[in-house]
Order: structure tokens, then C-alpha cells, then sequence
């Protein structure tokens, strides 16, 4: 056994481009409306996924929104092969996101810049100090197979 979990933190946060709260609202409604979990399972490593925003602002006038985007999941495998499977699978979803977001409109679409996207993901992933597994040795398809056991 590895004392590498199976497991890999991706915590995504990016600042969403002015004017922030237009854009916040876009992405808000993209995520209202958005159906991506089966997208997630056909990707096969993510062991879930979260959307977020995060630093709200509070404007002496009008109404409240946040200045940004954060995914937050856990995956199995290489990054780069993580990347290219999201690629794949949810390119679309991506493309319509990113567009809100500082410099995101240079990666799309990511279907074609699919090295730029994964740099771009890394650049706004930020370091996980401490990483905790309840299952550091199975990975996706082995907990499904569990699962689905009778």
C-alpha cells in the first residue's frame, strides 16, 4: 500500500472579471441551470465536486454578489489526465463559465487549448495544507464496485 491516497485535492478559485457583479449573475444562473452530474460521472475519477462563490461584497447600493469562483473537488489520477477528461466530458460547461472569469476567454475554447486550460486551472489552484482521506487506497471504481456488491 502507498502512503500516496489514490485521491487528488483540486481547489480552484479564480477571481470573476469586472463587471463582477454581472458576471457573478451569469455564473450563478449558469449553475442554477446547469445538469453536470451525470457529465461528472461519465468523467469516472472525481469523487466530488463543489461550486462556490467566495469573498461577498456588500455595495453601499444594490444588491449583494461575490468577487469569486471556486470548484472544489477530489480526483483520482494525474492532473493533466484529470484536465483532459473534463476536457472531453464537460468542455462546453467549461467554456460557458469561463468566459466570466479573469482571463478565461483566452482558453476557450478549451476543447482547442486544452494545454492552456490546464495551466490555467493550475495557476488559480491553491495549495491544500492538509489533506485527509477516509479511503487513501480506493479510488472511484473501486468504491462503485463496492457499492453495487450485495
Amino acid at each position: 500500500m502507498s502512503n500516496k491516497p489514490e485521491q487528488s485535492p483540486l481547489s480552484f478559485v479564480a477571481p470573476i472579471k469586472a463587471p463582477v457583479a454581472d458576471n457573478y449573475k451569469a455564473l450563478k444562473k449558469i449553475l442554477e441551470t446547469g445538469t453536470f452530474g451525470e457529465a461528472l460521472d461519465e468523467v469516472g475519477t472525481v469523487h466530488f465536486g463543489r461550486f462556490m462563490f467566495l469573498e461577498q461584497v456588500t455595495p453601499e447600493s444594490g444588491e449583494e454578489y461575490y468577487a469569486k469562483f471556486a470548484l472544489f473537488t477530489a480526483y483520482d489520477g494525474d492532473f493533466t489526465k484529470y484536465v483532459d477528461d473534463f476536457v472531453a466530458v464537460v468542455g462546453d460547461f467549461f467554456n460557458l463559465l469561463l468566459q466570466h472569469l479573469e482571463d478565461g476567454d483566452q482558453v476557450i475554447p478549451v476543447q482547442k487549448n486544452a494545454q492552456d486550460f490546464a495551466q490555467y486551472v493550475h495557476k488559480y489552484d491553491q495549495e491544500v495544507k492538509v489533506w485527509y482521506s477516509a479511503y487513501p487506497n480506493l479510488n472511484v471504481v473501486d468504491i462503485r464496485q463496492l457499492v453495487a456488491q450485495p
